[in-house]
């Protein structure tokens, strides 16, 4: 590739590009140092990205420590039966949704995460000590002072990679210290955990508010049939009326069964002994029989007080109660369900690696970086290489 090296965009008149005006560059672009006029623009571009991220990455960048920890989402209603490797997974807890995961990721790189740290951590000052490099810093030439910006400069501090094979979420935080970069990460494990519980306190609440509603609405319900049913009692001075009516029928039953009978016996003493001295006693005793059926079906049928009334409100009353207890098992039972949905529906955070303490640096990455770089300045001299030899190409042909 070195072959191809010389200038990238000579003149194109209609002589060659050999026959350039000597001094041409010179007079276009102002002139280069004397201790780069025997070095082609092409190389340039190639050693001067290349040698300036080798003082950087050598002489300047200041080494960062990485702070790792690894979590896991998982819902109750996830401990369903499954076998082999799964099982395995379930069973040590590392399971969970792909939407659970992603909504964890979220939060992680999101502005709340920033909020919630800064109110746990001087973040600031750990992303901006003194003696760092003034590139690899915040603020920096590249990130300003601004709360934006520090989003900005703290997404490329702090990573969370998802698995979504085993649902394990992977936190990286990096800092200028080791101890700094594990504050990070136990604090954002922290936020995490509480974001977690604050959305089960959410699903717990909507989805159970409505049926603990209707609980306390149906007990009031029960509650007012209850005293209205105790309210009659006391008023009327019974307990059952049913039970009363049911008494005073079968008292009616036998006060007509012995009325019967009474009147038998007048019938067969006036046909035997038409003046039978026991005569007047039995009719007597007849009238007074006819006398207290129909007073005890006076207190059955009198309009407004009589027990058939009772009975009925007394009926009408107990109904209510028995719908209103109806109601309030109905509403226990769905109380039931919904709790029983809410745990279903709840998400569980576990740590599976804690934040580790780095003994090593592994940022940046000098070697690997450089060669980026190198590769990359290759890259855009071939593109220009490339271009360079079109044009010439084309005005060659043209001049042709």
């Amino acid at each position: 590739m070195l072959g191809f090296m010389g200038q990238l965009f000579p003149v194109q008149t209609g002589r060659s590009v050999r026959e350039a005006p000597a001094g041409f560059a010179t007079h276009r672009f102002g002139g280069r140092p004397p201790f780069l006029r025997k070095i082609p623009w092409s190389w340039l571009i190639v050693l001067l990205p290349t040698v300036l991220a080798l003082v950087y990455y050598g002489l300047i960048a200041t080494d960062r420590y990485v702070s790792e920890a690894q979590i896991v989402v998982r819902r109750a209603s996830d401990q369903g039966a499954a076998g082999g490797f799964a099982s395995f997974l379930k069973s040590a807890g590392i399971s969970g949704g792909p939407d659970d995961v992603n909504v964890l990721q979220a939060y992680v790189l999101s502005r709340d995460a920033v909020r919630g740290l800064q109110q746990r951590l001087p973040i600031k000052e750990i992303f901006g000590p003194s003696g760092v490099d003034f590139i690899a810093r915040w603020p920096s030439p590249i990130y300003g002072a601004t709360e934006e910006e520090l989003y900005r400069y703290y997404l490329t501090m702090v990573t969370a990679a998802p698995s979504h094979e085993t649902g394990v979420l992977t936190i990286a935080v990096q800092a200028f210290d080791p101890a700094q970069a594990k504050a990070m990460t136990s604090a954002l494990l922290d936020l995490a955990e509480t974001m977690v519980n604050r959305i089960n306190e959410r699903v717990q609440s909507e989805s159970i508010r409505s049926a603990n509603e209707e609980v306390r609405r149906s007990e009031e319900a029960l509650i007012a049939s209850q005293i209205a049913l105790t309210q009659f009692r006391n008023r009327e001075l019974i307990l059952d009326p049913e039970r009363n009516a049911v008494l005073l029928a079968e008292l009616i039953g036998k006060l007509s069964t012995e009325l019967a009978s009474t009147l038998a016996q007048i019938e067969q003493l006036r046909q035997s002994a038409p003046n039978n001295p026991q005569l007047g006693p039995l009719n007597v005793h007849a009238a007074s029989l006819k006398q207290q059926i129909e007073a005890q079906r006076a207190l059955v049928s009198s309009a407004g007080s009589g027990l058939a009334d009772k009975v009925s409100e007394y009926e009408r009353l107990n109904l209510q109660q028995q719908f209103a207890t109806r109601r309030l098992a109905t509403a226990v039972a769905a109380l039931t369900v919904a709790k029983a949905q809410a745990r279903r529906q709840q998400i569980f955070l576990e740590r599976i690696v804690e934040p580790n303490l780095a003994d090593k640096s592994t940022r940046p990455r000098r070697v690997v970086n450089t060669v980026t770089v190198l590769g990359w300045s290759l890259l855009l001299y071939l593109i220009f290489w490339l271009i360079g030899t079109g044009i010439r190409e084309h005005a060659a042909a043209h001049s042709a």
